[in-house]
């Protein structure tokens, strides 16, 4: 994973593998490796999103509608799962507001309460440019207001890539062994003309 991106891709003693297997169907063989990169593309995006849902309290439309996926075609033998996105505000989590303050559950682990070094709660702003956001002070005084923040998209897909969250594992071994499989798949398909 390079940034905020997964990319998918066959290294060319694999393609060279493939054409021999193919022998007088080299013709197919870009569709075959084609199929296979965005069969597996679109299996990993499931992993990625089933992960959002075991990991964190995001809600889905809001973490689906920042990943998108780049399909591989005849010209583009690559695919590539990219997230964008600022980081995101608390509110957009499980959060919820008690007389001692806020409590958010961000990563599936409870609700938990948000207290500072300086003892200060968080809650719900009322007015100003912070309206309807949650903040903290950041000392003993009435200001300056701190808004708080989450991860961003990017960073959650990450986590969730290297196994962190989403209790799946790392993900890099599963992309590799799943691109196999269905490479293999692809080829029995072409072979046994069905």
């Amino acid at each position: 994973m390079a940034g905020n991106m997964i990319e998918f891709q066959i290294d060319e003693a694999t393609m060279t593998a493939v054409q021999a297997k193919l022998k007088s169907m080299k013709a197919k063989t870009p569709n075959a490796m084609r199929n296979a990169i965005n069969q597996t593309a679109t299996a990993t995006n499931r992993k990625i999103k089933k992960g959002r849902s075991e990991g964190y309290t995001i809600k889905a439309g809001e973490f689906n509608k920042q990943v998108t996926v780049q399909r591989a075609n005849r010209a583009h033998m690559d695919a590539t799962i990219k997230a964008k996105g600022r980081t995101r505000t608390i509110k957009e989590f499980k959060t919820k507001m008690s007389s001692h303050g806020a409590k958010t559950d961000i990563t599936k682990s409870g609700l938990k309460l948000l207290v500072n070094e300086a003892g200060a709660t968080a809650f719900m702003a009322t007015g100003g440019k912070v309206v309807g956001r949650y903040v903290q002070r950041e000392t003993r005084e009435r200001y300056p207001l701190k808004v708080l923040h989450a991860n961003s998209v990017p960073i959650m897909m990450r986590k969730i890539y290297e196994g962190e969250r989403g209790k799946q594992g790392n993900l890099e071994p599963y992309i590799q062994k799943l691109l196999y499989k269905n490479l293999s798949k692809q080829i029995d398909k072409i072979l046994g003309g069905k």
